[in-house]
């Protein structure tokens, strides 16, 4: 046997293992052109991101913002949304998120949102820590019945245990972990932290937890043209996509009441500027269209979460459908602004409900059938409008 006759082998079935993997085929790829997402061109499951900002200019406003739009499966300053669990690791002020989250989900239409805050740190430096809050983290999104899930690190100096931001070895293992999390989980992870004194154009410390994210984004403050409390967030890394352009928001006080002294309330509020706004997005790009699910087959599906979130929090209260509808999530959004249109296919996505015996009415409302048996309520008294 000479030295080159090991080429005339016969070539096997399948392509062999290297180290123990598969590989993949270049030349048979094919790309998504229409790829899932949580944000649309912004935020993407299976992916990690870092925000970054200077300390009190509206971090946890803006975070906030965007995981009750997410929660709520409300389009976000001009990008379409795909509702999502979200799991808040709040390390840092726990009472802080839960009221910059309120002025969003205190509205009646918020009642179904899976918004959850936890009031601990998660050390991401730690892999069996990580790989069993994977765990009870896919759990959550189950429970919730979500199909999509995001969660949310703030800050990241205190979920990293011993670590140092400084270190690249150190930063590395965590954003490892942070990217385990987010592919065993098919989560967005959305890490928080600060900006330096003097760099205003990246995330404090090691250069890793730019270079090793998918998407990285920071926020900065407006000139003094804008109006006061405007600040915008930047992405200046997007590895699936184009850069979205600037978003810009408002910092506000949301009134939530007066104190004993009769002196008006108030908590932190972040308020997307209107999608034709200069410093936004004017209009997401058209989706190509691909197979699945028909629309009101989506939007019988939605209301079935709505309405088992409902039966959840409540034991089975009657609903009216109206109600129902200002609770619904993404796929209601293109008919949301004719009342309607929206009242008409909200009825459609309950008959649809009712069909298949998964909700039963009366002339109290609609809500889930317990067990799920197909038997006709006594007190029905026919459909609500």
């Amino acid at each position: 046997m000479n030295q080159y006759s090991y080429f005339k082998t016969p070539p096997a079935e399948f392509p062999p293992r290297i180290l123990g993997c598969e590989t993949i085929s270049a030349n048979a790829f094919q790309p998504d052109p229409d790829p899932d997402y949580i944000v649309q061109r912004f935020l993407f499951p299976g992916e990690v991101s870092m925000f970054a900002g200077p300390s009190n200019l509206g971090k946890s406003a803006i975070v906030a913002s965007i995981a009750a739009h997410v929660a709520m499966g409300r389009d976000f300053c001009g990008m379409r949304v795909s509702r999502a669990a979200i799991l808040y690791v709040a390390a840092e002020a726990a009472k802080g998120v839960l009221k910059r989250a309120y002025p969003f989900l205190s509205q009646r239409s918020a009642k179904a949102a899976a918004f959850a805050v936890l009031d601990m740190a998660v050390d991401l430096s730690n892999q069996q820590e990580v790989q069993r809050f994977a765990t009870d983290a896919a759990n959550f999104r189950d429970y919730h019945g979500c199909e999509n899930l995001m969660i949310v690190f703030d800050t990241l100096n205190l979920c990293m245990g011993d670590g140092d931001e400084n270190s690249s070895r150190d930063t590395g293992r965590v954003l490892a972990n942070a990217t385990y999390l987010a592919k065993t989980t098919n989560a967005h992870v959305l890490i928080v932290h600060h900006m330096g004194a003097s760099e205003t154009s990246r995330p404090r410390g090691s250069t890793t937890l730019t270079a090793n994210v998918d998407t990285g984004f920071t926020l900065h403050k407006a000139d003094d043209t804008q109006p006061d409390g405007t600040v915008f967030i930047r992405v200046h890394k997007q590895r699936e996509d184009e850069k979205p352009a600037p978003m810009a928001f408002q910092i506000k006080g949301f009134e939530i009441g007066k104190n004993r002294h009769g002196e008006r309330t108030t908590v932190p509020w972040a308020v997307p500027f209107r999608p034709d706004s200069s410093l936004v997005e004017e209009s997401p790009t058209k989706a190509s269209k691909k197979a699945g699910p028909t629309i009101s087959t989506l939007r019988a599906k939605d209301l079935l979460r709505v309405l088992t979130e409902l039966h959840k929090q409540d034991g089975g209260e009657w609903h009216k459908p109206k109600e129902i509808g200002q609770m619904s999530g993404e796929p209601f959004n293109s008919i949301r602004g004719n009342a309607d249109t929206m009242r008409k296919k909200v009825r459609a996505a309950l008959d649809a409900l009712l069909a298949e015996g998964r909700i039963e009415e009366s002339g109290k409302g609609v809500r889930l059938r317990s067990g799920g048996a197909k038997t006709t309520d006594q007190s029905a008294q026919g459909p609500l409008h």
